[in-house]
């Protein structure tokens, strides 16, 4: 049996322990339903015709919990003999920085669901130089822009004749400038690809590190 065997086998145990538990649930009791005319009397709790139902067991109290208790063993025993394994078993992966390394089935576990989402999460996160704008100045790691906004105001007047008319008056500009130190979105792009690159390296680690027999 394999590591990853051992796996799916504790899946089914666990699916099982539940199925018997349900079972020693149901093997408290057996019921009988019915409708009588009295409860009282030499004819008290003889039934209507028709209206009698029964409830039945399929398994006593005894063997339902036998049942959980050999599933309980086995579980154990796996659950033991993955852990001695998972300490041996290894898978070389190359990081990030290109470097090869032998990891445990354990580490490779944290680096799959803990430490890769971290990684890409901070790819994400960071802030992108925008396009389309204005640049003035620009540096080896910033570019400044600026964005104008026309401030008018309505005004109004009125000729000769008394009609009124309206223009727009311009009263000046109103200015933003930016210094902008945020990266262009092909670097952020090319790192998120870095990162699930490296975790279908990690998969694939623990795919092979899977299929080592268990100790």
């Amino acid at each position: 049996m394999t590591l990853g065997d051992a796996f799916n086998r504790r899946k089914k145990l666990a699916a099982d322990y539940a199925t018997w538990v349900g079972r020693l649930q149901a093997a408290g009791n057996t019921r009988r339903t019915f409708r009588t005319a009295t409860v009282e009397g030499t004819d008290a709790f003889i039934p209507f015709e028709g209206t009698e139902k029964l409830t039945t067991r399929h398994y006593t109290v005894d063997e339902a919990r036998a049942k959980l208790a050999e599933i309980m063993v086995e579980d154990r025993s796996l659950a033991l003999r993955i852990s001695l394994t998972n300490q041996q078993a290894r898978a070389e992966v190359e990081d990030l920085d290109g470097n090869v390394r032998s990891y445990t089935v354990p580490e490779l576990l944290v680096l799959k669901s803990d430490i890769i989402p971290k990684l890409e999460q901070a790819a994400r996160a960071v802030p992108l130089r925008l396009d389309n704008v204005s640049t003035y100045e620009s540096g080896t790691d910033f570019v400044k822009h600026r964005a104008v906004t026309k401030v008018e105001r309505k005004k109004e007047t009125f000729n000769d004749k008394g009609l009124k008319a309206e223009e727009m008056e311009l009263l000046g500009f109103d200015v933003v400038e930016t210094t902008d130190y945020g990266l262009p979105t092909r670097s952020m792009y090319n790192e998120i690809d870095r990162v699930q690159e490296f975790l279908q390296r990690v998969k694939q680690a623990i795919n092979r590190a899977n299929k080592t027999e268990l100790v």
